[in-house]
């Protein structure tokens, strides 16, 4: 799937046509539970790690049969680099391998987005090495969040407009007085791509924990008590069964 240009897409998911068969366009997974999942089944947290990344590729296969067009996967926070730095390690070097297994499947088109400096040289240039020889591939579109925070998303995106402001000269008081809400939506991660219209989280957690707070603002919410690794296509079917007996009225 090519993603078009910001120019080209509406901002406000209300301006997009209906979803096809009340399928998700745009589906976001907040993968949760792998580390209660290794406690549940007294092994390492590694290996709760690799589980849940070999249910990766499951999902993106199910996401296909369902007509959804574009997954976000939110595997690493920001906040989570603050953990036991074995455990970071661990961490990023399974999303590494997965990353690099979706680009050898030839499958689906990867973009990469977060802080990954945060990761350090070496981790960051893994993993994005990983990520560039999939994100030219056709196929559904999946975005994977590493070392995501989403206020320093909203913090980088005004930033950057700021600075496309300087350069062309324009005045402080002009921005204030012109500034409008699209123009923020451009500079955000994920930008020119469809509003994110349902999010699965799971582990039994009711939060987002920071995750796209403004690319999300009118999605659709679904909590499910199973942890990651454990997550079924009974689950995301039922997922998508919620999602399409909502009413979507944008507040209209």
């Amino acid at each position: 799937m090519t993603i078009s240009s910001a120019a080209d897409l509406p901002l406000h998911p209300a301006e997009y046509p209906p979803s096809p068969r009340a399928s998700p366009r745009h589906l976001a997974v907040i993968v949760d539970g792998n580390r209660r999942w290794a406690r549940d089944h007294r092994t390492e947290a590694a290996a709760a790690y690799r589980r849940g990344g070999d249910r990766v590729h499951e999902l993106l296969t199910w996401c296909e049969e369902a007509g959804i067009g574009v997954v976000t996967l939110w595997p690493l926070s920001a906040d989570n680099l603050r953990r036991d730095p074995d455990d970071v390690r661990d961490l990023v070097q399974v999303i590494t391998e997965v990353v690099g297994e979706l680009a050898n499947a030839r499958r689906w088109q990867l973009n990469l987005f977060g802080d990954t400096a945060l990761l350090g040289q070496v981790a960051r240039r893994r993993i994005y090495d990983a990520a560039q020889r999939g994100s030219e591939i056709p196929g559904i579109t999946v975005n994977i969040a590493v070392a995501y925070d989403g206020r320093e998303d909203i913090t980088s995106a005004v930033r950057s407009l700021l600075s496309e402001h300087a350069r062309l000269g324009t005045p402080v008081a002009a921005i204030a007085d012109t500034l409008t809400s699209d123009e923020v939506a451009r500079h955000l991660a994920l930008t020119g791509q469809p509003p994110v219209d349902l999010i699965i989280r799971t582990s039994g957690e009711q939060r987002l924990s920071g995750f796209l707070p403004w690319q999300t603002a009118y999605s659709e919410l679904y909590f499910c008590d199973v942890n990651w690794p454990d997550f079924t296509r009974a689950q995301f079917d039922a997922a998508l069964v919620s999602y399409g007996r909502r009413s979507r009225r944008f507040g209209q």
